[in-house]
């Protein structure tokens, strides 16, 4: 079932609660996600590559799609990752960028911080600014507009948030005594942390988990990007996942990742490629991200860069 606000709402987001059907499927790789990499992928090679590289590039490229059933966008996204870094060795160094965005993101912290302190609900501005964040994404879209950003960012207040789901994350977060988050994108992170403050503030008592990418995959955040913005400060522990996968998915994450996983009362999972990854894992997870492919508009039925929050109950 599908729930969005009246019509003058729906520019900026919508709130989806997935029917049980839905929260039983798995999310797996379909062939508009496999058309979308292919489009994205096989033309994208170094201007110096040989011809027979590019051949062989090329078939090993569809090769992996023919085989991909069964498997999630995240699982065959690294496949792509590995086969590149295979052939054409480490093409686009994110380090800089990452460190940038960081940094960026982190000279907004007092802003965004006084946002949240005199807002009305402050769970509810902080859910909203985690949900901004999730724009920085290099690997879902072409060009991460600093300009666009920042507009999303002074916008974030005007993020209408279902008061119902709301209430609904709020009673989870009192309620639950381990919560583990995982994070997606660098920069974006600041974000998450400014949100997690405010959980531990709604429940001084809940133990926080935050489970970032163990390999650097595209701009997505590691322990790196963790320490350089201090996320430490706000959670008890912070762990990488075990793999460079843009995704977070159960059964392939690391033995201490997958123990703090099964100990977790509550999960919060940021990103459409981790709501890809997570997706029908029948745990007690919220998801938060914003929409910025065909796919996820059409899914949501929401424009371009809607900030989305649904949830999966536990099966």
């Amino acid at each position: 079932m599908i729930r969005s606000f009246p019509e003058e709402k729906t520019e900026r987001t919508y709130i989806i609660e997935k029917d049980k059907k839905e929260k039983e499927e798995k999310m797996l790789i379909n062939e508009e996600c496999r058309s979308c990499m292919i489009r994205k992928y096989r033309n994208a090679y170094p201007e110096d590559a040989t011809k027979q590289v590019i051949e062989v590039y090329q078939k090993r490229l569809y090769d992996l799609m023919e085989h991909s059933e069964g498997f999630s966008t995240p699982q065959v996204a690294e496949k792509i990752h590995q086969l590149r870094d295979e052939l054409f060795g480490n093409e686009t160094d994110y380090f800089e960028i990452k460190r940038h965005y960081n940094a960026l993101m982190m000279t907004m912290m007092p802003y965004m911080k006084e946002k949240v302190e005199y807002a009305e609900d402050r769970l509810k501005a902080a859910v909203q600014y985690a949900m901004v964040g999730n724009y920085i994404d290099f690997g879902a879209l072409e060009n991460v507009n600093e300009e666009e950003l920042k507009k999303q960012l002074d916008a974030a207040e005007e993020i209408p948030v279902d008061p119902e789901i709301l209430e609904c994350f709020r009673k989870e977060v009192h309620d639950a005594r381990r919560l583990v988050y995982f994070t997606d994108n660098c920069g974006e992170v600041v974000a998450d942390k400014l949100l997690i403050s405010v959980l531990r503030e709604e429940d001084p008592d809940l133990s926080v988990t935050v489970i970032v990418r163990g390999k650097p995959t595209v701009n997505d955040a590691t322990l790196e990007d963790m320490k350089q913005i201090g996320m430490e400060e706000v959670a008890h522990k912070v762990i990488g996942n075990g793999n460079g996968m843009p995704g977070n998915v159960i059964g392939t994450l690391s033995a201490e990742a997958t123990e703090e996983v099964e100990k977790a009362d509550l999960l919060i999972s940021k990103g459409q490629g981790n709501y890809e990854g997570l997706g029908g894992c029948g745990l007690n997870v919220f998801y938060l991200f914003l929409c910025k492919c065909e796919l996820f508009m059409r899914r949501f039925n929401v424009p371009k860069y809607t900030g989305i929050i649904t949830r999966e109950l536990r099966q």
